[in-house]
């Protein structure tokens, strides 16, 4: 195996990983703090989460459905875990 596919293997491994980790930490959160911040229910997250690890792990990253997918995966990340995190952090 080349160096190129060894990397291309590692990052689409890394991608499926993270839809994946954030598909289990969206199953963990209470649906109220989806609905809180106002940014789509917890089904259409989950759902979205695990339709993009196995899109990512069927035909990998590049294409139009991987790149939307580590697209959503990114954003989840990025932009909805840390706010579900906030609301979710005891105010004393």
């Amino acid at each position: 195996m080349g160096i190129i596919s060894f990397l291309l293997f590692a990052t689409t491994l890394f991608a499926v990983i993270a839809a994946a980790v954030g598909f289990f930490d969206a199953a963990r959160r209470p649906a109220a703090a989806f609905e809180f911040i106002g940014r789509g229910p917890k089904a259409v997250w989950m759902a979205g989460l695990a339709l993009a690890s196995f899109i990512m792990f069927w035909k990998g990253l590049f294409g139009i459905f991987g790149v939307i997918s580590v697209v959503g995966t990114v954003v989840y990340h990025v932009d909805q875990k840390p706010k579900l995190a906030e609301v979710m952090r005891p105010k004393y």
